[in-house]
């Protein structure tokens, strides 16, 4: 790979990974907050995902940073970075975004908004992306962040006319490392 698109490479996955790392934070603090047991289950499998996320994006970077090249989108699933994943270090930024007092409907609302952001931001990421591996990478990321927010629009507007969470096992949680 050419040394400046090795640079964009790096630099477009070092966003990413803040991005999830914000991400694991935001979900486990909203987990935290939400009353209902379901509604924390939710909240904690995003979280999860958001880790797996990380953990692909970390080793497309090592595997940029030593290699010069992508990792085909099935290897650096199922491949564990030599590094630790690094998770965000500081809960308290998300504590902010995180309103005291929020309602669950509130909590779905934000969490829409937070998975639309990342969606744009991997399409964005996938645009700007030359090699045809990295492209893919961006892709599925920004498929799964698509998957995430119609699942917590699904749930939010079951809430908001049957007054219950809704979690179904056979649709959620969405990242399943295949």
């Amino acid at each position: 790979m050419e040394k400046g698109m090795c640079k964009a490479a790096l630099t477009a996955l070092e966003r990413a990974m803040e991005v999830e790392r914000q991400g694991e934070a935001f979900y486990l603090e909203v987990a935290e907050r939400v009353q209902d047991s379901s509604g924390k289950a939710v909240f904690q499998t995003l979280a999860k995902d958001e880790v797996e996320h990380l953990r692909l994006l970390q080793a497309e970077f090592e595997a940029i940073s030593k290699e010069k090249d992508w990792l085909d989108l099935d290897q650096a699933k199922v491949c564990e970075p030599q590094t630790p994943v690094r998770l965000f270090p500081d809960r308290r930024a998300a504590a902010l975004a995180v309103p005291a007092g929020m309602k669950d409907v509130e909590a779905l609302k934000l969490a829409m908004d937070f998975e639309e952001k990342g969606y744009d931001a991997y399409v964005k990421a996938g645009a700007e992306t030359q090699d045809p591996k990295g492209k893919k990478v961006f892709h599925f990321l920004a498929k799964q962040e698509s998957a995430h927010y119609l699942f917590l629009q699904k749930t939010r507007e079951y809430l908001t006319t049957k007054g219950t969470w809704y979690f179904d096992d056979q649709e959620f949680p969405m990242f399943d490392g295949a």
